[in-house]
């Protein structure tokens, strides 16, 4: 289903309601979560509502920009929004110029506005990734297309490190290397790539105490439940306390001093409770909606550049609110990102409703394939040309473009 204006603007709606929801879902849920922690500090129920009002006014308003600007635009200035992304990055962790919470300094602030480059370095890899993969398709395997992907991702995610913040860290890489692959990355070269970030994530995450003490807690929290498992175990509490239909929206027990961060990483373990199975089962279908759009624009986009693009933001949006609902329940070890539309943050949501924006362009740009779709010659084994039959009801036909990637094989407008 789409919103149909003329024919030249054509907008996923379905994509539009199901982001709409997840902000409002969003919006109920930080007011819930963070309201007797907001008068206890500063007097105001409504303080962290009226934020996250205005950060998703301000997100929806970037999204709709996004949604109008030719997504092809961006190739010539992704090089210098990604320079802008490290310095930031670096600046960050200057001590007395980052904001630290938590042990971590993830912050720039200026009076009560805060940025947290970490989020716009997520787009900003995607934006990058998506333009260099996009106009060298049939190089990919080369090293001079290989090394600065590699160089770009390795830069980033160390400096997420550095700050530290490794969950985030790990979902940058995870962006990355799906790009990658979608993109025609070679089995071995990836397979080899694929095993070394698994060694490279496991050494890193017991090379501090704390990350090692982490994944003791995910094996076995209650082993320790009012120490080290605490977050884990009152997370389970908050989804088990809920029961089918939830204590009822601001009623719930878990945010009054049980969750750490009720309002932002332990956001689901509240809607849980306070919603039950039949709210969070609704907040997951929403993002299985999103995941089933954000595949489908990919699939029928008109080049590589824009394939990539959908793809890239919507593993980003969908493997993040994953880790997030995952932590919640005990399926991985804790990591420290918010759920995506979800939980308070202005760098969040702000950057992830234009990231969305971009997607919707990049659907606005698709339509139904071509009857017959312009094929350069192939030779045989005997040595003479011959044209590709075209795409029928039988099956794809070959593709003859070199390395055969992904993206070739899933839609015949990734050509251009």
């Amino acid at each position: 289903m789409k919103l149909r204006l003329p024919r030249t603007t054509s907008y996923d709606l379905w994509l539009v309601l199901v982001v709409l929801a997840l902000t409002l879902i969003g919006i109920a849920m930080v007011f819930s979560a963070s309201g007797m922690r907001a008068l206890d500090t500063v007097d105001d129920p409504r303080y962290y509502l009226g934020w996250q009002a205005l950060w998703a006014a301000l997100g929806l308003g970037g999204m709709v920009a996004a949604m109008r600007i030719d997504y092809h635009r961006y190739r010539g200035v992704v090089v210098p929004l990604l320079a802008v992304v490290v310095v930031l990055l670096v600046v960050v962790l200057i001590p007395g110029v980052g904001v630290r919470a938590g042990g971590s300094a993830r912050w720039l602030r200026a009076g009560a506005v805060g940025l947290q480059p970490a989020e716009l370095a997520k787009l900003a890899l995607i934006l990058y990734l998506a333009a260099w993969f996009g106009a060298r398709r049939d190089e990919i395997r080369k090293p001079d297309v290989f090394l600065p992907f590699l160089a770009a991702t390795g830069v980033l995610a160390g400096l997420v490190v550095a700050e530290p913040d490794f969950g985030t860290a790990i979902v940058i890489v995870a962006i990355a290397m799906t790009m990658y692959f979608l993109a025609g990355a070679g089995l071995r070269v990836f397979g080899a790539m694929a095993a070394l970030v698994g060694v490279s994530v496991l050494a890193i995450a017991i090379e501090q105490p704390y990350r090692l003490q982490r994944l003791a807690t995910f094996l076995d929290p209650w082993s320790d439940p009012q120490g080290t498992g605490f977050q884990t175990v009152q997370s389970l509490y908050g989804l088990a306390l809920g029961g089918l239909f939830g204590e009822g929206l601001g009623s719930g027990r878990e945010k009054f001093g049980y969750l750490p961060a009720p309002y932002t990483d332990s956001i689901f373990a509240v809607l849980g409770d306070e919603l039950g199975l039949a709210g969070t089962l609704l907040v997951i279908v929403l993002f299985f909606v999103l995941a089933y759009r954000g595949i489908r624009i990919a699939l029928r986009a008109r080049d590589a550049t824009g394939a990539l693009l959908a793809g890239g933001i919507t593993t980003w949006l969908v493997l993040q609110a994953w880790v997030n609902m995952a932590v919640v329940a005990s399926l991985v070890p804790m990591t420290g990102i918010t759920l995506p539309f979800i939980s308070y943050g202005g760098s969040s949501l702000c950057v992830g409703l234009i990231a969305v924006g971009i997607l919707l362009n990049v659907g606005r740009e698709a339509g139904p394939a071509p009857a017959n779709v312009s094929r350069a010659p192939r030779r045989g084994r005997d040595g003479r040309s011959y044209q590709p039959a075209p795409r029928g009801r039988r099956g794809p036909a070959r593709d003859g473009s070199r390395g055969g990637t992904p993206l070739h094989r899933w839609s015949s407008r990734a050509r251009g």
